[in-house]
């Protein structure tokens, strides 16, 4: 096999919803930042979704709007905000034949059929695949 079919393992990222829910705590103490005053920032009704989010015996974190405008608040990325559960296992190996992202062998069969060379190759140089 050479070094252009060489495949990938991926594995499905899975969130760990009490770490996470005890990062978003401990992020929002160290900036000093109250459930209240963090309830008027998100112009929330009642800070009960913050408790909630908080608390790591509950299995709800924030949507994304609320968490990109955690990030913002504590001046972090939305990766620092979630803690993933570490994963070996491995549910799909991704060969670099396989066809770009988003494009589906019906879509490559037109390509072929109704495009010029020079369009597939720059197609293939652009999404490094070749037809």
């Amino acid at each position: 096999m050479s070094d252009s079919q060489k495949e990938a393992d991926f594995s499905f990222p899975v969130i760990d919803v009490p770490a996470t829910s005890k990062n978003l705590k401990k992020l929002r103490e160290s900036h000093g930042i109250s459930v209240a005053n963090l309830q008027q920032l998100l112009e929330m009704q009642n800070p009960q979704s913050i408790y909630t989010w908080e608390d790591s015996n509950n299995k709800y974190l924030p949507r994304l709007d609320n968490l990109v405008i955690l990030s913002k608040i504590y001046k972090v990325s939305i990766d620092e905000l979630i803690v993933l559960k570490e994963s070996n296992e491995v549910v799909l190996s991704i060969s670099e034949s396989c066809p770009p992202y988003g494009f589906n062998p019906e879509t490559l069969d037109y390509i072929k059929i109704n495009t010029s060379k020079n369009v597939q190759i720059a197609l293939g140089k652009y999404f490094n695949f070749s037809f």
